[in-house]
């Protein structure tokens, strides 16, 4: 049987972090061959990643710039992906979670009749306006879909609920926890870049604010709160990586520059980012995949958005959806802070998944290459593990 050509194409950061470990696995399974695609929606962070991961596309893009919006965005990934898709002629097409590369990439590949693989399929807010556009994204990549690679039980069952056969769902773990485990073993303490801006002692609360849904008012919510736990609390000091995007930045700097113990500091590569939240005492964050990445490290997150599509974080016991009121910003964050650590059990584990991920996908892909049902088994199939364990 011929060896199949699987094509990945990734435009941001949180792809290409997530599909790393999946072009690892697959660049060391002679059973199939890989092609790496980089939009460059996201540019200098993508080289970061890849640069981290010893990466290099084999196809690169570069369709982003300063004034792209998203329909620009989208028309660009669908008039480019025809081509290179006509070009590299691949088996499938494998896209990852919910940005504007993966749908307009997996839409290109459909109607080309190229089967599309989803990675992190299944995520589901239920407010198709929130996550902005992602939620939309997911959703419509989901109908296309000849594989959909779940990674936890309860993204299985969002997919049954919306009528996806079971027979093309396989539950394989994230592969975020598959990137994490490569490079935890690496981590001997904070960055230097956040080590001398912080006092050895106190608290450190990591904090990131971006999203969409985030801009304006919310995000001066956020702001307010950030400000008055500092205040509250003289023994914590704030590392902010404030994001380049004005919309961020013309709110934050004038409400918390210039506070001693709050850090604004340039967006941190991935390594350095892992290695901040690893020793931090506590998260406050309106990213998706800090939720999937902080429980391998026992770290508390509160979670700033009015809905989440991974409820499974709530499951360790180390989480909070807080949204974007200053008031209960402030009150989880107290409520944390003044714990003293003697008399809660907490669970242990990370319930997105085991590292195994990648190792599952590559299974999966095969099983369908050859024809052979079910893809994984339920033996093979991502279970999460945790344990309680008093804190």
């Amino acid at each position: 049987m011929r060896t199949p050509l699987i094509a990945m194409v990734v435009g941001t950061r949180p792809e290409a972090i997530k599909m790393a470990p999946l072009c690892q696995a697959m660049a060391t399974d002679s059973r199939l061959q890989f092609s790496l695609i980089s939009t460059g929606q996201h540019r200098s962070q993508l080289d970061q990643v890849f640069e981290r991961f010893n990466l290099t596309p084999d196809i690169d893009l570069d369709l982003m710039n300063k004034t792209s919006n998203l329909n620009e965005l989208s028309g660009r990934v669908l008039q480019e992906m025809d081509g290179i898709l006509e070009n590299v002629s691949p088996d499938m097409l494998l896209v990852q979670g919910d940005t504007t590369t993966a749908f307009a990439a997996g839409l290109a590949a459909f109607q080309k009749g190229i089967p599309v693989g989803h990675v992190e399929a299944g995520l589901r807010s239920g407010d198709i306006m929130n996550p902005y556009p992602e939620e939309a994204n997911r959703r419509f990549i989901s109908l296309f879909a000849s594989l959909n690679f779940a990674p936890t039980e309860h993204a299985r069952q969002k997919l049954l609920a919306e009528n996806v056969r079971d027979d093309i769902i396989v539950v394989t773990g994230n592969t975020v926890v598959d990137a994490l485990n490569t490079i935890a073993g690496r981590i001997t303490g904070l960055p230097e870049s956040v080590k001398r801006l912080v006092t050895l002692g106190r608290r450190l609360i990591l904090v990131t604010a971006h999203r969409r849904e985030s801009w304006g008012k919310p995000m001066e919510h956020i702001c307010r709160a950030i400000d008055t736990i500092v205040t509250t609390f003289p023994a914590t000091e704030v590392v902010f990586p404030v994001h380049k995007n004005p919309a961020v930045r013309d709110v934050v700097f004038p409400i918390l520059a210039g506070h001693e113990r709050i850090h604004l500091i340039e967006p941190l590569d991935y390594f350095d980012f892992i290695s901040t939240m690893k020793y931090a005492d506590l998260v406050l964050s309106d990213s998706g995949g800090v939720q999937e990445e902080a429980p391998t490290f026992e770290t508390p997150v509160l979670i700033m958005r009015e809905n989440t599509e991974r409820p499974e974080v709530f499951d360790t016991g180390k989480a909070a959806l807080v949204g974007t009121d200053t008031e209960e910003i402030i009150r989880q964050a107290t409520r944390h802070l003044a714990w003293d650590g003697g008399h809660s059990a907490w669970k242990t584990g990370n319930p997105f998944g085991d590292g195994k991920a990648s190792e599952r996908i590559v299974k999966a892909i095969l099983a369908w290459h050859e024809g052979k049902k079910p893809y994984l088994t339920p033996q093979e199939s991502f279970s999460p593990n945790t344990t309680i364990t008093t804190k």
